[in-house]
């Protein structure tokens, strides 16, 4: 994928798991409709709140058993998973600071995966994990809320740093951390802003030039997309980019080797051109020197995207699909559905029809995140969605038969 060592990705193993999954939105406590397909057989919901806005992260522990990281009134909420698929709430004991931008990884060396909690509202929260349910809290007062969050060692002193994008003014901080769970402020970027405010929208790390260090992927309302190089020092070069389309609503944004060239390549979700123009995600592929090249044939096929995006090979034959939300009939009171594109593993796209994918394609609120896991252990990643309305839920989509690998 084209990623430094210490950039938190899923991946199991005897210890812990570096896994930042972001999603946010609307919670809703009423069920989605979702009849299953041919391929899909279930859309379980895994957890209700009436909290406008939050944030969900999903880690493992070192067990192996996935773990659910929520807001939703009144505080932080984290359900711990049986392996099985199935989760259960743990009681909550940490400082409500309201709902966040959540990050996790080991912060502290222990072999257990901790949560950072990024206020909205403007206050950073560790919580560092005993493995056991129960959480040792720190707080870090600061002015601005924050909409992203990510866990990497930027300077390769092999504590995790802390990464996180602003609501409004704070642009990209950077924090050292010191490997028990406290952070200094080390860099804010960009250094020449470009007006009053820059409201943040998502946050992308990984190696996009082969040098081993820690790049920042970063995008903005108005703004639009930034990049970083590091220089495993902790120090950043680089600033706005121009590849993208007019548009500046950009919502979600994953890394991924979506060509198998070995170089990154960056996965956008959100950007919309207007009610007469074609919307989909967009793809540019990387070429590891800095150049990027659009790929998005197949993908403009909805009528408004919405912010959740996800990368991964759902088919089983080797190449990496997008699973999207959005709405692809127009009127807005039709709701949104799930979206399920083919990769051919060259750049190009295909959109698997609601027959064959068993995904809903309209009925739902407006999708505001998306994630592929694991959850069962059964080698076959299942579609997590966050769906939104006044109140909310999360959905989990699970393959009947698993993926039917194609002939190469």
């Amino acid at each position: 994928m084209g990623r430094a060592p210490s950039v938190q990705r899923q991946h199991r193993g005897r210890d812990h798991v570096h896994a930042v999954i972001r999603l946010r939105g609307f919670l809703n406590a009423r069920g989605p409709g979702h009849r299953p397909g041919p391929r899909v057989v279930s859309a379980r919901r895994v957890c209700e709140s009436n909290l406008l806005r939050r944030w969900l992260a999903l880690g493992v522990s070192r067990a192996g058993c996935s773990r659910w990281w929520g807001f939703g009134k009144p505080s932080l909420h984290i359900w711990l998973g049986d392996g099985k698929g199935a989760f259960s709430a743990v009681e909550p004991t940490w400082t409500d600071i309201g709902y966040a931008a959540l990050a996790t990884g080991d912060i502290n060396h222990d072999g257990f995966a901790d949560v950072v909690a990024a206020s909205h509202l403007g206050g950073v929260q560790t919580l560092l994990s005993d493995g056991r349910g129960g959480f040792t809290e720190k707080i870090l007062k600061r002015e601005d809320g924050y909409v992203a969050a990510q866990l990497a060692d930027v300077n390769g002193d092999g504590h995790l740093d802390l990464i996180l994008v602003g609501y409004q003014t704070a642009g990209i901080e950077v924090y050292l951390g010191d490997g028990m769970g406290n952070w200094t402020l080390h860099k804010a970027l960009p250094e020449t802003r470009p007006g009053r405010t820059m409201p943040g929208r998502a946050l992308a790390v990984g190696d996009l030039n082969h040098d081993g260090h820690v790049d920042l992927v970063a995008a903005f309302q108005r703004w639009g997309l930034y990049i970083y190089y590091g220089d495993g020092r902790g120090g950043f070069t680089g600033g706005p980019v121009e590849f993208y389309p007019e548009s500046r609503e950009f919502e979600s944004v994953v890394l991924a080797d979506v060509n198998k060239d070995g170089h990154a390549d960056i996965v956008m979700n959100g950007t919309f051109l207007g009610r007469d123009q074609p919307s989909g995600p967009d793809v540019y592929l990387g070429d590891g020197r800095g150049g990027w090249k659009a790929s998005s044939d197949g993908l403009k096929v909805l009528k408004f995207p919405s912010a959740g995006i996800a990368v991964g090979d759902l088919d089983g034959d080797g190449n990496l699909d997008i699973v999207a939300g959005g709405n692809v009939t127009g009127p807005v009171p039709s709701g949104y559905g799930l979206f399920w594109f083919r990769g051919d593993g060259k750049g190009g796209w295909h959109l698997v029809r609601e027959k064959e994918s068993g995904l809903p394609t309209s009925g739902l609120p407006i999708i505001h995140g998306v994630t592929l896991a694991d959850l069962d252990r059964d080698g076959v990643p299942q579609i997590i969605a966050l769906s939104g309305s006044p109140r909310g839920y999360i959905t989990i989509w699970k393959q009947r038969h698993g993926p039917r690998r194609r002939p190469s």
